[in-house]
């Protein structure tokens, strides 16, 4: 349900009366209407990693031509947290810190990266992540050629990512859009973006390794992964945890 804005922006008008030093009010009043008017998901809500996780690799399942050669897409927590923490900054800009060593992830280095911008009560992961693949339109496989801006297409069908966070931001104002939000994924091994983005065959024909498994027509060394489970038992091991603490065993 989309939160009430006259009710936030009359309780901003009661308390917040402009003065002549009320230029910083009116930025204390969009504060407050971005906090009480935001209702995005927390990037390490279940569902919400579900969502886009299972989005991505229908997608990717359903390349054109078909893919021989990509792999199964699994969340990454840290992924995750990164792309939080450049959300927070209200820019529609890359991640100037994707390529450092150990900046963006602890074991990956050269991670990619797509950013949707729009307004928040119009966000959806689904709504997001499907624009990028919309960009295919724009991308000739034959020819491995963009007629316009196809870069989140290539990253989002890149056969050698398989690990994958997002995070979606609310901000004030991104450019010209109020009362915005800012979706961004990272990948992980980031797509180079320098060839075609799959090897072109039979599904699973061609996956890395002899003991790789064909998970919803991708490449996959592992089970599907329950993420429900995963945080149950990471809650259960905290309960534990404090329950130990609360008898000093």
């Amino acid at each position: 349900m989309e939160p009430s804005r006259p009710l936030t922006q009359e309780w901003c008008a009661r308390w917040v009366p402009l003065m002549p030093v009320g230029l910083w009010k009116v930025w204390l009043c969009e504060f407050w209407l971005l906090l009480l008017g935001s209702c995005l998901p927390h990037e390490e809500d279940v569902t919400f990693i579900n969502e886009y996780v299972n989005l991505h690799n229908e997608l990717r399942a359903n390349v054109l031509p078909r893919g021989a050669n990509l792999r199964f897409m699994t969340w990454d927590v840290a992924l995750s947290r990164t792309a939080r923490a450049w959300g927070k900054k209200c820019v529609f800009a890359r991640n100037t810190h994707l390529e450092k060593p150990k900046m963006a992830h602890p074991h990956f280095n050269g991670i990619g990266e797509n950013v949707w911008v729009g307004p928040e009560n119009e966000f959806t992961a689904s709504i997001a992540i499907r624009s990028w693949f919309a960009q295919r339109q724009k991308y000739s496989f034959e020819e491995n050629h963009c007629s316009d801006n196809c870069s989140n297409y290539l990253q989002l069908v890149w056969d050698k990512s398989y690990k994958v966070g997002c995070a979606v931001t609310p901000c004030s104002i991104i450019g010209s859009i109020r009362h915005a939000a800012i979706f961004i994924c990272n990948y992980a091994p980031g797509g180079t973006l320098w060839r075609r983005p799959y090897t072109q065959g039979e599904m699973c024909s061609r996956c890395d390794g002899y003991d790789d498994r064909c998970t919803d027509f991708l490449c996959s060394k592992i089970k599907k992964i329950n993420m429900k489970k995963i945080h149950n038992s990471l809650n259960y091991k905290k309960m534990m945890w404090n329950t130990c603490l609360s008898f000093s065993c």
